[in-house]
């Protein structure tokens, strides 16, 4: 599986889709890839499928099943099983979205040699957008550690909460308390989180106001060094030195990785932020609430 011009090389096996994280030689320029599937690049990839291609609207939120419903329509469960592994496959390989949703729509209209051809480019676009999106969710939860999942501290609570937006589109303006609501400027069509929108929703949930902005919720709480944070501890960016002040929010996890809403095009998603140059350059500081 996965043809699409300017990849030569394609991957097959009984005429399905290939299941699991595969090593591939001698692809296009002869490059070797190899990957696991606790792999950061590749829980990127297979969580940047989990957008619909040009959508301005959310695709579903990981783990839902009304959501899952709706947009994996008349898929048997093996044709889902060899949907999810064609995924795996392409985010190994760093394939774009649209050349697995190619490769979908081929076998999809293989099985279905009736039906409109429109209508079987929409159901490969769904069935990508929601069996990725609960790829993604197993993925980035894989090998978090146990105490940023579980337990009753109010820290605890907010990276629960967090990490149950994961796949949730950025949104400029979007979100607060109450969860994903619609943004303003370019966040006005698309209901999701930004920053501080997502971070306002966790701490709400484990019961603590903590404002609306970057520059609220920075005056909230006690500043902590970073060799004593903890989960749920508001870790703050300034990414543009000619406005002082955060610019940027996330939410610790642990002592090396956070949950935040990045930017527009983006959904939320856990990223390294200890020992990342560009975030090293850009912390202002730590909060606890």
């Amino acid at each position: 599986m996965i043809a699409e011009s300017g990849l030569t090389t394609a991957l097959a096996a009984g005429g399905t889709f290939v299941s699991g994280i595969v090593l591939i030689a001698s692809l296009v320029g002869g490059a070797t890839y190899a990957a696991t599937s606790a792999s950061t690049g590749i829980t990127r990839m297979v969580c940047g499928y989990a957008r619909p291609s040009g959508a301005t609207e959310p695709g579903p939120t990981p783990g839902t099943a009304s959501d899952t419903k709706q947009t994996k329509p008349g898929l048997s469960p093996a044709m889902q099983a060899e949907i999810r592994g064609g995924i795996e496959t392409a985010a190994a390989l760093g394939v774009p979205r649209t050349a697995i949703t190619y490769d979908i729509a081929a076998a999809l209209a293989d099985e279905m040699p009736e039906a409109d051809p429109a209508q079987i480019r929409k159901q490969a676009e769904q069935a990508v957008t929601a069996v990725a999106a609960e790829l993604c969710t197993e993925l980035t939860l894989d090998g978090l550690p146990t105490d940023a999942v579980a337990g009753a501290g109010r820290g605890v609570v907010a990276v629960q909460a967090a990490l149950a937006m994961l796949g949730v589109p950025y949104s400029w303006g979007g979100g607060g308390p109450n969860g994903p609501g619609y943004g303003i400027g370019r966040g006005a069509r698309t209901k999701g989180f930004d920053c501080s929108g997502l971070t306002e929703y966790a701490w709400a949930r484990a019961g603590v106001r903590i404002g609306t902005t970057t520059y609220e919720q920075w005056r909230t709480g006690i500043r902590v060094p970073r060799s004593q944070i903890q989960p749920g501890d508001l870790i703050f960016y300034e990414t543009d030195s000619s406005i002082p002040g955060p610019d940027h929010v996330g939410i610790a996890i642990d002592a090396t990785r956070m949950v935040h809403a990045p930017y527009t095009g983006s959904t939320v998603r856990v990223d390294t932020w200890a020992g990342a140059p560009g975030r090293e350059r850009q912390l202002l500081g730590i909060v606890r609430p």
